[in-house]
């Protein structure tokens, strides 16, 4: 015998007269209880029909409220799944994150998608394989990222830890869970030592045993940020430029990483001249030739400068942002410019597979604030448009 249903004439009679999502919504959680209660014959064949349709209704807050109230149920089919995986973010987020059947191959197919907010399900799913971690990587979907390195089902390869690590060991929103994460690899130890706070620095060194000697040698790799910090007020005071490159060289600190963070701090004077120096030519030369519109200016004077060509392309990137926003340097578009510096750069060379192009990347990250790391991502994950100087999107 059936047992009575929940669904009755006055929830139909809503129907026909109230047209709101919600009405609807009410009428399918309804629908759904009626199911699991048992219904069965042609009332449960009629009632499946019924809740299909609000599958496919053309709100989003119908479809959501079908995925989170079925997402755990028997009533979800494999066809029904696939349909509310593909919906938008807020539809397939539960079916996503707690839906186990999912193969790997569909979960790659969605994460292609490039939709960030199925990206962040699919990373924090109870379980995870290494190719959909890896995918998840490469991404540069920072949210998901942490995501996935937070989630304790989820098996991150030690290649994929290597990338996050020195793509992104610098963010600690990103750095700071995978420090958390257990048996980490050697290798990936050593590439966060000189990058995450002392404590979890302090952590890290208890639970690996790291000797006194080599988390002094890690740790002197960050030291060349602090140098450009320190270089900043120098920078900015009218010093002479072409005579403090030529001290930085003789001292062997002029190098290409140290060029690149000058750069993408927005101190345009002094990688004019550190560049001249390298090269070999009057700083006017250089400016004329670094600013030149042409690919092959940029990459003669990279040449004489004896700086590898795998370099060009983040150094490119950075440089026309230079020319796009017309930045020489102000003091009241800085924060501005790293933004939008950090944004170009990164959309442009974020999924290289070059090791010495990933070890300058990582500098983006550097004594950015995480607001400003968060604009940046947002810009990165649309066609460049430069920000007008209120920090929103230039008008069509």
């Amino acid at each position: 015998m059936n047992k009575p249903s929940t669904l009755s004439s006055s929830d139909v009679e809503r129907l026909l007269t109230d047209r709101t999502a919600q009405a609807r919504i009410d009428t399918m959680v309804k629908v759904v209880a009626d199911l699991r209660a048992g219904l069965a014959g042609r009332e449960a064949e009629l009632a499946r029909d019924v809740l299909e349709r609000f599958a496919r209704d053309a709100e989003i807050a119908v479809r959501e409220a079908v995925a989170w109230q079925i997402y755990n149920s028997p009533l979800l089919s494999e066809e029904l799944a696939r349909r509310l995986a593909n919906d938008v973010g807020r539809v397939a987020f539960p079916i996503l994150r707690h839906v186990e059947q999912l193969a790997d191959d569909f979960l790659l197919e969605l994460i292609g998608q490039r939709d960030a907010e199925k990206q962040v399900a699919i990373a924090g799913r109870p379980t995870v394989s290494p190719a959909v971690a890896d995918a998840i990587v490469e991404t540069a979907n920072l949210t998901a990222i942490g995501a996935l390195l937070r989630n304790e089902g989820a098996e991150i390869g030690p290649p994929t830890l290597e990338k996050v690590a020195d793509r992104y060991g610098d963010v600690p929103f990103v750095a700071e869970p995978m420090a958390g994460r257990a048996h980490l690899p050697m290798a990936v130890v050593e590439k966060l030592i000189a990058r995450v706070s002392d404590e979890l620095r302090c952590d890290l060194v208890e639970r690996y045993g790291l000797g006194p000697e080599m988390v002094a040698g890690l740790v002197a790799h960050g030291r060349e940020a602090a140098t450009v910090l320190m270089l900043q007020p120098l920078v900015r005071q009218g010093t002479d430029m072409e005579l403090f490159a030529h001290h930085l060289m003789l001292n062997g600190r002029l190098t290409a990483s140290l060029l690149f963070r000058a750069l993408c701090t927005g101190d345009i004077d002094l990688f004019v001249a550190g560049m001249a120096v390298r090269a070999g030519i009057t700083v006017e030369n250089a400016r004329l030739l670094l600013l030149d519109d042409g690919g092959l200016a940029l990459r003669a004077v990279f040449n004489r400068a004896r700086i590898p060509a795998l370099l060009l392309p983040p150094f490119r990137s950075a440089l026309n942002v230079v020319k796009q926003l017309a930045y020489r340097g102000e003091e009241e578009r800085r924060r501005y410019f790293q933004v939008a510096v950090l944004a170009r750069v990164h959309a442009d060379c974020g999924e290289t597979e070059e090791r010495a192009v990933d070890e300058l990347l990582m500098q983006l990250f550097d004594q950015k604030t995480a607001d400003m790391i968060e604009q940046a991502m947002e810009m990165a994950g649309m066609p460049f448009v430069p920000l007008r100087e209120d920090g929103r999107g230039a008008q069509a």
